[in-house]
């Protein structure tokens, strides 16, 4: 308990802090602008596609929230599946829970987190695919082959689309909570 209070005081001062705009080279200058900030926000998962070929399928279960600062960002999810109608609740052991923080480049296509502490053993950082649905829309891409994580080489997605805790996620789709 005392170690996610931590997590949650860190997350926070995170999202305190300020910083420059991120901005796209290819763009005008008030484009750059508005590419940068429309991502900022308070996002929470609507639902996440995950697995590949046969084992592909959507989760509406999986809980994930992600902050976006002007530069650093904070994400905790809990991948946890709900139990099935009449099952208890998973033990703390089996949760599939993780959180990081840090800071992130965004170049309107691709979105890299930089991680600067993470509930994981490992620092590096994840680039993903980036897109918006009108304003209020966030939708991610892990692109798995530009993962970096140092000592890790060998964590990258099984040929049956696994990871290490569970269905490799191929799609987040966010909403804005604000």
């Amino acid at each position: 308990m005392k170690q996610f209070l931590l997590l949650l005081c860190i997350l926070m001062a995170l999202s305190f802090s300020t910083a420059c705009t991120t901005e796209t080279p290819e763009k005008p200058e008030a484009a750059k602008q508005d590419t940068g900030k429309i991502i900022q926000g308070v996002w929470t998962l609507e639902y996440m596609d995950v697995g590949i070929g046969e084992n592909k399928r959507t989760r509406e279960d999986a809980q994930f929230m992600m902050f976006i600062m002007e530069k650093h960002y904070s994400a905790i999810r809990d991948f946890t599946p709900k139990p099935a109608p009449g099952e208890e609740g998973s033990p703390v052991a089996a949760r599939s829970f993780m959180a990081d923080a840090g800071t992130y480049e965004f170049d309107g296509t691709d979105l890299v987190v930089h991680h600067m502490i993470a509930g994981f053993p490992f620092l590096g950082s994840m680039t993903f695919g980036c897109s918006m649905e009108g304003d209020n829309t966030l939708i991610l891409k892990p692109q798995y082959d530009k993962m970096v994580m140092p000592g890790m080489d060998n964590i990258k997605p099984s040929p049956d689309g696994k990871m290490g805790y569970g269905d490799m996620a191929v799609r987040y789709v966010f909403k804005r909570l604000e």
